[in-house]
């Protein structure tokens, strides 16, 4: 006949309890086992092997604590002790390990470990991948600052996503093999972009997006294809627009005391313009981070530390907020209201762009104020400084930029004007 006996561990943890241990016998079979139930060493009764549950008379909070910690603990134990049994009576005692007890009780303890495993489907399409790619991409770091991708870099994995299986629909197909995903691929690709009419740079982001992905499918082992490495990432030089100080002081004069909104957008885009920050380190300009006259903090995108000089103007709009700056809007919202405040401003000089859509070099004429965004802020800054014949390096280290190829994409300053900063040199060493 199987019998079980109980008695406690000889340690205590700190609170005074111990472990009940269980010997179990049959014939020749004679097992030791922890059971993970825990008890103070007074409350065991070794000869009728079962836990003591007092019968207080008066129940203070303190034995009321006890009591039920003692009945839930015995509820445990008798349970325990019916499965082994139980399990037992089952089995062929023949096919009884030597670790049959401490895995019966384990089971029983934890019986999620023991729960069949759902079987991963083999990702063996370049979709199947991609869906998984982005579903996991939250957890990823950026290589460069160590922090989780930003949820922009995610907006534009399901932007690229969405693009092919358009694409993928305009043959009626649902999904590509990778084996699929070759330069005839690309080509095609490429066209049904560029007959989207996107800008280069658009179609040249899809691509560059693309082939993350492919190149991740390529290191976890599920794309053999290296195709991809031919894929081109289209880039082009823009003609994008800055603000003059003649330009950002008409903004700053403009009145905008009757719609406040407009107002907040002026008072951080003129912060922008004079900082050189990115719109989404706008909130990091606080008393907090200012000494002696300086502002530094960590940028959102690079994680470089900036120091940034406070110019009067900048100095001005924190006073007006008691350096404490409104909560601030999206982006999207902040580059609709903020060409609103340079059509009122009268920011309205004719400009001319050349760049390719839809595969055609397009050019366009337009006012000025038609294309002012939050990043005309930090372009303006830089190309500003760059006139005022500060050095490029000065510029670079509280702007934040790492290398002085990305740097001088910000200084649009034209032909006509890099010659007037030469005769104003030779103007001062020939005097």
């Amino acid at each position: 006949m199987a019998t079980h006996f109980l008695r406690l561990s000889t340690k205590v943890d700190a609170t005074g309890k111990s472990e009940i241990l269980i010997r179990f016998t049959h014939g020749q079979i004679d097992q030791r086992a922890k059971t993970n139930i825990f008890i103070q060493s007074d409350y065991l009764d070794s000869e009728i092997q079962q836990i003591i549950i007092p019968n207080f008379r008066i129940l203070s909070n303190e034995k009321k604590q006890l009591k039920e910690y003692l009945t839930t603990q015995s509820d445990k134990l008798n349970a325990l002790i019916s499965i082994i049994h139980s399990t037992f009576n089952d089995a062929d005692k023949k096919d009884i390990a030597a670790d049959w007890l401490k895995t019966t009780i384990d089971k029983h303890n934890f019986p999620e470990k023991y729960a069949p495993k759902e079987e991963t489907p083999q990702i063996v399409t370049l979709f199947q991948f991609i869906e998984k790619f982005i579903k996991e991409a939250p957890e990823r770091k950026d290589k460069v600052t160590g922090r989780q991708f930003t949820k922009n870099i995610i907006v534009q994995y399901k932007a690229t996503y969405k693009r092919l299986k358009e694409f993928a629909a305009t043959d009626n197909k649902s999904d590509f093999d990778f084996t699929e995903v070759d330069v005839s691929f690309y080509d095609m690709f490429v066209t049904y972009l560029q007959s989207l009419n996107l800008t280069l740079n658009s179609v040249g982001k899809h691509i560059k997006v693309l082939k993350t992905m492919l190149i991740a499918a390529a290191k976890q082992g599920y794309n053999a294809n290296i195709y991809y490495k031919d894929f081109h990432v289209f880039t082009e030089e823009i003609d994008n627009i800055y603000l003059n100080e003649n330009e950002l002081q008409k903004i700053k004069d403009a009145d905008f005391s009757k719609t406040l909104y407009l107002d907040r957008v002026r008072d951080w885009f003129l912060l922008l313009a004079w900082t050189g920050c990115r719109f989404s380190d706008l909130e990091k300009i606080t008393k907090a981070d200012i000494k002696n006259g300086f502002i530094s903090f960590r940028q959102q995108k690079t994680n470089n530390k900036v120091t940034i000089p406070l110019h009067p103007v900048v100095v001005e709009i924190l006073e007006k907020y008691g350096y404490n700056l409104p909560a601030v809007i999206t982006n999207q919202k902040f580059n609709d209201y903020i060409k609103e405040v340079c059509r009122i401003a009268e920011i309205n000089s004719p400009e001319t762009t050349t760049r390719t859509e839809g595969g055609k070099l397009i050019t366009s004429t337009f006012e000025k104020w038609e294309h002012v965004t939050s990043h005309t802020g930090r372009r303006s800054f830089c190309t500003n400084m760059y006139k005022r014949g500060v050095q490029s390096l000065t510029i670079m280290s509280i702007s934040g930029h790492k290398t002085e190829k990305s740097f001088l994409k910000y200084i649009k300053v034209k032909q006509e004007e890099h010659a007037e900063l030469m005769k104003k040199a030779w103007d001062k060493m020939y005097k």
